[in-house]
């Protein structure tokens, strides 16, 4: 049997827009996998007919790679944001651990799943290393700015990366408190220097009022 296109349908099936099926993309490849990320699937998570999805998209490969997308536009703009933005090594860094401790701003579930999705796909294994590779160029070129020569930033910015990366990919269940408790230390071993006492306190302050409200 031939499904209708949206067009030929009156109702609701016309209101969904790409977004909408991206949303639900998204949401069933951080639970059950890019496997699950199947057409009729979506369509029955958002309660329409198939024929809705073919509005927006070519095929299932088209959806991907707006999946994917949604994956850069997310996860590495918003670092590169707050890197591009940063007037001071303690801003930069602190606006990096900002992004990072927000899952509104950075997903890490996303980016999990996108790398497991990775596994089963070479040419997307590819794309990943790519990605990584470019944030960790923009946090080296970050420290070059303020003053570290190419080789010590290349390096520093491995470090803060792949170590929250790890942090993820482990599943570490801190408290804020905790987390923040060891921020000074954290700052000298990923920078080299000290953070100004009032600076660290300040910032301390702003994320724990956040975990309060």
């Amino acid at each position: 049997m031939t499904l209708l296109s949206t067009k030929e349908r009156p109702g609701r099936t016309a209101q969904l827009g790409p977004d909408d099926w991206i949303g639900a993309a998204l949401s069933v490849l951080v639970e059950s996998g890019i496997e699950a990320v199947q057409i009729t699937t979506l369509a029955r998570k958002l309660n329409v007919t198939r024929g809705s999805f073919y509005w927006h998209f070519e095929g299932r490969s088209d959806l991907l790679k707006a999946l994917l997308a949604e994956w850069r536009a997310r996860n590495s703009g918003v670092m590169l944001d707050a890197l591009a933005q940063s007037v001071s090594l303690e801003a930069g860094v602190l606006d990096l651990f900002s992004v990072w401790v927000d899952h509104t701003r950075f997903d890490p579930k996303f980016d999990q799943a996108v790398r497991d999705w990775a596994r089963r796909d070479a040419a997307l294994g590819q794309a990943l290393r790519e990605e990584d590779d470019a944030r960790v160029a923009a946090i080296a070129a970050f420290f070059e700015r303020f003053g570290y020569e190419p080789t010590e930033a290349f390096v520093r910015g491995r470090v803060i990366y792949f170590t929250q990366l790890s942090f993820y990919a482990l599943g570490i269940d801190e408290p804020m408190a905790q987390r923040v408790a060891y921020l000074d230390a954290y700052f000298l071993c990923f920078t080299g220097t000290k953070i100004d006492a009032s600076v660290s306190e300040a910032y301390r302050r702003l994320l724990l009022s956040g975990e309060e409200e």
